[in-house]
């Protein structure tokens, strides 16, 4: 792999601002921190208004000069020149990484996935980690989620969706947990379908399962990060991976989830709140409340036996979303 087909001069200048990735083996690293989203998002403003106009155009550039010209604060200015000074240090991981089968690209690169750039706008991730056919991104999807403690009941909902989301020709995107994830994404593989498995912890690990690392050199796989490839688990990781699963997803369902608490609960509720697709959630007569309480929020709800009858489910999905849209225009304010 080329790493300039993945990094252009602006998308390396923005790694080298937004990542943590290589940050604390680079001298000095350990006490000048990554661009926060929104601090990115703010500078990215400031640049295209200046005379800069490209984040590239901050390399080679005192404090001083980034400060006048940007109106930024001294502090800020001498954080910006700070983690800029790291490139060389960040070019030998970088041919690490790419070495072994991983990639990488930021948000103001052209393989970046445009979806999930659309859809989540100003809350699109900076920067992705990962290793498979980019292409296979550019690929519709449904994003299948849940707890990771299913009942038998739950884990056949699972499988069929991922089965009936092959069927019709789309990838099916998950967070590659086990419980939910890993049944929905085994049923696609299963099916000799496509998934992308959207990571909360090191994808350099999990690249190295033979099973996972067979698939992705098969073309089937993909596996993306929003953090570092050696970034261990952490809650709020999780609920940032959330939040990429939905954003790359036609369509979403939630197989199973906790009431009030969860990631699963975390990442539906800021979806529905954020309307970044029609979100479908299980329902039977026996489903925990956590599902319930997500269709008194405005998810749509899909019965089991309803999901044994439907034939193509893109367009069922597609039907359902937009009687919902429908129905929601007639109401009264």
């Amino acid at each position: 792999m080329n790493i300039s087909d993945y990094l252009s001069d602006d998308g390396q200048t923005m790694l080298e601002l937004c990542s943590a990735f290589g940050l604390k083996e680079a001298a000095g690293g350990e006490d000048v921190q990554p661009l926060k989203l929104s601090e990115w998002n703010e500078l990215e403003r400031q640049i295209r208004s200046s005379s800069m106009k490209t984040p590239a155009a901050l390399r080679g550039r005192t404090a001083d000069e980034l400060g006048k010209v940007l109106a930024l604060p001294l502090e800020e200015a001498e954080r910006i020149v700070r983690l800029l000074d790291r490139s060389g240090r960040l070019a030998l991981e970088l041919e690490n990484i790419f070495s072994r089968g991983m990639w990488v690209c930021t948000r103001v690169d052209d393989g970046y996935p445009a979806h999930l750039r659309e859809t989540l706008k100003q809350h699109a991730p900076t920067v992705i980690f990962g290793a498979g056919e980019r292409h296979l991104l550019a690929r519709p999807g449904i994003a299948i989620v849940g707890s990771r403690h299913i009942d038998e009941t739950g884990i056949a909902f699972a499988r069929e969706t991922g089965r009936k989301t092959v069927e019709a020709g789309l990838t099916v995107v998950s967070g590659g947990a086990r419980g939910t994830d890993r049944h929905s994404m085994d049923a696609a593989m299963e099916a000799e379908g496509k998934a992308v498995g959207v990571l909360a912890d090191s994808l350099e690990a999990t690249l190295r399962k033979p099973d996972v690392r067979e698939l992705v050199l098969d073309g089937r796989l993909v596996l993306l990060t929003p953090y570092a490839p050696t970034a261990g688990f952490s809650v709020g990781g999780a609920m940032g991976r959330n939040k990429v699963i939905y954003g790359l997803s036609e369509f979403a369902v939630v197989v199973s989830s906790e009431l009030n608490t969860g990631g699963t609960w975390a990442g539906a509720v800021e979806a529905l709140r954020t309307d970044w697709c029609p979100i479908f959630v299980r329902f039977n007569a026996d489903v925990g409340q956590g599902n319930r309480e997500l269709i008194n929020k405005g998810a749509l709800s899909l019965d089991e036996a309803e999901l044994e009858g439907v034939g193509e489910i893109t367009d069922w999905m597609k039907a359902r979303a937009g009687s919902r849209l429908k129905q929601a225009e007639l109401l009264p304010a």
